[in-house]
């Protein structure tokens, strides 16, 4: 509340300058007065929702309810046209509509399939031609869809004693170890599984946008930034289904564009060949290690007698992606030096993982990957005390860590000095 009575001051001291120099100037065009009137508005109406910020979702918190109705009736109503006139608008709307989603009530994000509905799927998924069962995948199906069952009639037989689910969960392990294999042969279920969960999270805002007062059209300019965004953040193509929602949604040719045509860069980039593949490194042989120090001296060992510079990363991590774009120039800095970059993702899809290293071009002769599974990330990290994303770290010829807060990739010049410091020795 204080920073409200010190921004309406704010308001009333420019407002009070702005009138004071129009009457100075009666000449000074409608636009220019228009202008200047909502760039004062709109500039205190960005600073005011930035305190979405200041309050804890976890707790429930919210804005003060003066707070909001001086936004709501000052700031809110009659908005700035064309409303592409003032970035400040854009940066209020999209933090208001925000604040707006915070605090909605809360709606279940979880996606649950049963062992029916996973055998259903995978047979549907064959019958398109997208992917194509062994009968031993399918008997595996076939026996976890009537898992529930079966221990129903244990159950209802009064056999469901300690000895004979024992007996039965033992017969079961070749079957969901046969599924584990097919879940993790491709993306297919965990794109359908996400595709969902996407569907929620957009149903969810789509929901909240319709739920505000203001013109269709820039209702429309909201519902598109919310599937841009999306494509921004999981670096892959989304599902049909989203792609024919949205352009129910959106109507307008410009904004559809705006949307298809990222839509298609991700549907290249998804069917583009892996350069230099050598760089993505399995993680079968390290499967047994769950030691975060074992892993990360397993990981490295190949490369002794070289600098490593480690970046810890996920796709899911805005700055980590700001920073991939100096990667290249960063690399060439050590063409034909005893340096490996190494990088290691967290809690990312397989999909995007690979969609995000095709986008950006991390791959080469000194460049390796992995993408490890999240107890193993988790280990890793905790063993590195990873604190932040991303984390860049330097490590020595020896295998010695000796920077935790390593040059990021744009700072050339320190980058460049810090590993020629460990290259001469």
């Amino acid at each position: 509340m204080e920073y409200l009575q010190k921004t309406q001051d704010i308001i009333r001291h420019k407002s009070e300058y702005r009138a004071k120099m129009l009457n100075d100037h009666p000449l000074l065009s409608h636009k220019f007065r228009y202008y200047t009137e909502q760039e004062i508005r709109y500039n205190a109406a960005r600073d005011l929702m930035q305190r979405r910020f200041s309050v804890d979702r976890n707790k429930q918190e919210h804005l003060q309810p003066e707070f909001m109705s001086y936004v709501d009736s000052a700031l809110y109503p009659r908005p700035v046209e064309p409303y592409t006139l003032l970035r400040d608008y854009g940066s209020f709307l999209r933090d208001y509509v925000g604040y707006i989603t915070d605090i909605a009530p809360a709606s279940s994000n979880r996606l649950t399939v049963t062992p029916q509905k996973m055998e259903m799927l995978y047979l549907k998924f064959e019958r398109d031609g997208k992917i194509q069962l062994s009968q031993e995948e399918k008997d595996a199906l076939h026996a976890f869809s009537n898992f529930e069952q079966e221990i129903e009639k244990m159950k209802a037989a009064n056999t469901a004693d300690s000895l004979t689910m024992a007996a039965y969960n033992k017969k079961m392990e070749p079957s969901i170890k046969t599924i584990q294999s097919l879940v993790g042969r491709d993306e297919i279920f965990n794109d359908y599984m996400m595709g969902n969960l996407l569907a929620n999270s957009i149903n969810r805002t789509l929901a909240i946008i319709d739920s505000l007062q203001m013109d269709a059209k820039l209702k429309e300019i909201l519902k598109t930034n919310c599937y841009y965004e999306m494509l921004q953040q999981t670096h892959k193509e989304m599902p049909d289904s989203l792609i024919n929602k949205f352009k129910a949604e959106v109507s307008n040719p410009s904004l559809q564009a705006y949307v298809l045509n990222q839509q298609g860069i991700y549907e290249e980039i998804s069917h583009k060949a892996i350069e230099y593949p050598e760089s993505l490194m399995p993680n079968e042989p390290l499967a047994e290690i769950t030691d975060g120090e074992q892993l990360f001296r397993k990981i490295i060992e190949p490369y002794k007698g070289k600098v490593v510079y480690l970046d810890v990363w996920g796709t899911w991590c805005g700055p980590c992606k700001d920073m991939m774009q100096y990667a290249g120039s960063a690399k060439k800095l050590f063409e034909g030096k005893d340096v490996i970059f190494l990088y290691l993702c967290n809690h990312s899809s397989d999909k995007s993982w690979k969609n995000i290293i095709k986008e950006y071009g991390l791959t080469g002769k000194i460049a390796v990957h992995y993408n490890l599974p999240d107890e193993q990330q988790k280990a890793i990290e905790k063993f590195l005390q990873v604190r932040s994303f991303p984390t860049y770290i330097l490590i020595d010829k020896e295998g010695n860590i000796v920077n935790r807060d390593a040059p990021r990739p744009n700072r050339e010049n320190d980058l460049l000095n810090a590993v020629y410091k460990l290259l001469e020795k």
